[in-house]
């Protein structure tokens, strides 16, 4: 059971080498969004408006200051009756042309739904107050309407009033670059149609964001935005709920994606083309199949901690630009051997997280210099049972692929 464990900590490493956010990488996601239902805007208002009760002020036999009390008692019910909330779908593409920005393309589904919508419409309160009118002459017409508006007040549901498609430019920021974890923050704005009632749409939004990058090349990602939809150029639609005016809500925004990296490919053809060309004027010699560069463990690293402190991360960053330049062919592989804990076993797991952690941090550095994750391995495992000559080192093997 414990080993268990202890390996499933081991992977954990392994788990998170994966790519993050990194310049000239083509990323395609899609994602959901649920509304939180704190909507505010012009076209609640609306909404709001055409579902009041106005009819069942008209009764008779009741005073001024008993109609002026149940027109604020139901103007705060109504108000609190309709609630708005929207819901998105949105699929997309990303390019990352800076260190630290994107760009992207996106298309969205909205729709928009509103509670307790009347089903009467309220010109048709009129029609069926004439109709009741005549029914019952001895009835007066004014309690003929409270009757009618009394009816449409209790049948009411929930009901779907816009169903917007947009198309979206925006522009994100990305605070950790080569991370597995990658906060980020997005914003832009698109237009579209209004599907239900007609209308040309402007949508603007800003987010904020955190992506986690694994198995290289995938990633889940987890949004907060906040989203104003503005419906333009409405034209009135007979027996329609008016959509006209702005609609802001806050989303929560789940996602998935993956990421490409398109510049590879040139770069290998590159390689390739230049191999052949040598290869038709003279013989290549072959790599030596292992380099390696030593480091005493406190030339890197704090004593006995994990951080690297600054003269380790000079060195390493100089380290970096060596291995992308001189040794663009190699393989990384990284080994840390670290000295047992006092009053533990040479073979204890702790000694080897401790090693794994060193070398986690190393990763972190070699991808921040754009060193790809699939090039480095972690070889810390087990590298305390090793006979060295100094208790602490750090070891870069440099393998030929």
């Amino acid at each position: 059971m414990w080993k268990c464990k202890w390996l499933f900590l081991f992977l954990i490493p392994q788990f998170l080498s994966a790519e993050g956010f990194q310049k000239g990488n083509l990323m395609l996601f899609g994602s959901g969004s649920y509304g939180l239902g704190m909507s505010s805007g012009s076209l609640e208002r609306f909404v709001e408006t055409y579902n009041f009760p106005s009819y069942l002020f008209f009764r008779d036999g009741v005073s001024t200051d008993a109609k002026i009390f149940s027109y604020y008692l139901l103007t705060d019910f109504n108000s609190d009756q309709v609630r708005f909330n929207s819901n998105l779908g949105e699929v997309g593409v990303q390019y990352a042309f800076f260190k630290y920005l994107s760009i992207g393309l996106t298309g969205v589904y909205q729709s928009i739904e509103a509670s307790n919508i009347r089903q009467i419409e309220p010109t048709l309160v009129l029609l069926n107050a004439s109709q009741l009118q005549s029914q019952n002459p001895s009835r007066s017409y004014n309690e003929s309407l409270f009757s009618s508006e009394l009816l449409s007040f209790l049948i009411r549901k929930d009901q779907k009033i816009s169903s917007i498609t947009t198309g979206n430019l925006d522009f994100g920021i990305h605070f950790f670059p080569n991370s597995v974890f990658d906060p980020y923050i997005r914003f832009g704005g698109g237009i579209g149609n209004e599907r239900l009632s007609g209308g040309r749409v402007e949508r603007f939004f800003s987010g904020l964001g955190l992506r986690f990058h694994f198995a290289s090349s995938y990633f889940l990602f987890f949004e907060a935005i906040k989203a104003n939809t503005y419906i333009v150029d409405y034209k009135a639609q007979v027996n329609r709920i008016p959509n006209r005016g702005n609609f802001e809500e806050n989303f929560v925004s789940l996602g998935f994606g993956k990421q490409f990296s398109i510049g590879s490919s040139n770069e290998e053809s590159k390689v390739t083309s230049e191999t052949q060309n040598l290869d038709k004027t003279q013989t290549v010699e072959a790599p030596p199949r292992i380099k390696t560069f030593s480091f005493l463990a406190s030339e890197l690293f704090e004593p006995k901690t994990t951080r690297i402190h600054i003269e380790g991360r000079a060195k390493l960053d100089a380290l970096a630009r060596s291995f992308a330049i001189e040794y663009p062919e190699y393989e990384i592989v990284i080994i840390n051997f670290v000295a047992p804990f006092p009053g533990t076993e040479e073979e204890d797991p702790l000694h080897e997280q401790f090693g794994i952690n060193r070398s986690l941090a190393i990763f972190q550095i070699l991808r921040e210099k754009n060193i790809p994750a699939k090039r480095i391995i972690n070889a810390t495992a087990g590298s305390t049972r090793y006979e060295i000559d100094s208790s602490e080192k750090v070891i870069f093997e440099l393998r030929a692929k």
